[in-house]
């Protein structure tokens, strides 16, 4: 179970999530990413989830649903929508939806500059409020996974789903509404991301104190702007931003990114090792670049869909 959260807007999508991961008691004290960074051939964004979280590997940090969805992506380019209804089907065929009370997927982020919004689920997993009381979602009665598109027109400014157990903690959608038009209110979408993120932290930390058992106070939160770009940062249980952040499971058009940016980052920090002040910055040997080379043939971009 988990408390996360996908909104978007018309220059910012942001997607967060609590770092608990309950009922695998073997994976306490792990500080779950609970969020995927993709990028499609037509669009950008961000993923998230709330139901099954991890599986234990002997000897290991848990294998989460994030690193799992890295696999099930990579090794071709595909559209927004081609991809979410391949992790739909990866996810009917593994049975993800088998953990009580179900499994739901939340994206946010945007094709050809414009806004997206996105889950995947079997159950109802999520938390919609508009003013009028009613949802434009509902899922009773489901038994098979599905895409689930909202319709965001030109009249809508911004739109947002809560998951998981937290979300009947939720604020009420005046709360939200106060908040999301802050964040649009911002000079710079850096600014409007940095309020979301606030917004966020304080939000996740009042639903943990209610949610222990499943909701942590920690919280990591992700954003992309419309334009291109983004970041993302992990904050611990006071609310101070983590010093290690680490880095998003991430698929690129098909490929598995981190698998050449994290050893590239060592390979970097063996260079700037013996770096001391007022040298001059290290310049890669012919080595190090074979080296490189030889990671970037070694990747396996072959799909992976067993959890």
């Amino acid at each position: 179970m988990t408390f996360a959260f996908a909104f978007v807007s018309r220059r910012v999508a942001f997607v967060a999530a609590d770092r608990r991961l309950s009922g695998v008691r073997a994976a306490n004290g792990h500080l779950a990413t609970k969020l995927f960074s993709l990028e499609t051939s037509d669009g950008q964004g961000i993923m998230t989830y709330a139901g099954a979280g991890a599986r234990m590997v002997a000897g290991r940090k848990p294998f989460e649903i994030s690193e799992w969805i890295e696999r099930v992506l990579q090794g071709a380019n595909r559209t927004l929508d081609q991809t979410l209804h391949e992790i739909a089907a990866a996810a009917e065929e593994q049975g993800l939806d088998g953990h009580a009370p179900g499994h739901t997927f939340g994206y946010a982020g945007f094709v050809d500059g414009k806004p997206r919004l996105h889950a995947i689920t079997s159950r109802d997993q999520m938390q919609i409020r508009v003013k009028n009381g009613t949802s434009p979602l509902d899922t009773r009665g489901q038994k098979r996974f599905q895409v689930m598109n909202f319709d965001i027109g030109d009249r809508t400014k911004r739109f947002g789903l809560a998951l998981g157990s937290g979300a009947q903690h939720f604020p009420s959608h005046e709360v939200m509404q106060m908040m999301t038009r802050q964040s649009d209110k911002a000079r710079t979408k850096e600014v409007a991301a940095d309020r979301l993120s606030a917004w966020f932290i304080h939000i996740n930390r009042e639903i943990s104190a209610k949610e222990p058992a499943t909701v942590g106070p920690e919280a990591i939160c992700a954003w992309k702007y419309a334009g291109g770009g983004g970041a993302h940062a992990a904050y611990e249980a006071t609310g101070q931003r983590s010093r290690d952040t680490g880095m998003l499971p991430n698929i690129s058009r098909g490929f598995p990114l981190n698998q050449l940016l994290r050893p590239m980052w060592e390979q970097m920090q063996l260079r700037l090792k013996g770096w001391k002040a007022g040298d001059p910055p290290p310049i890669p040997s012919a080595e190090d670049l074979e080296e490189l080379s030889k990671i970037g043939g070694s990747i396996d971009t072959t799909p992976k869909r067993k959890f």
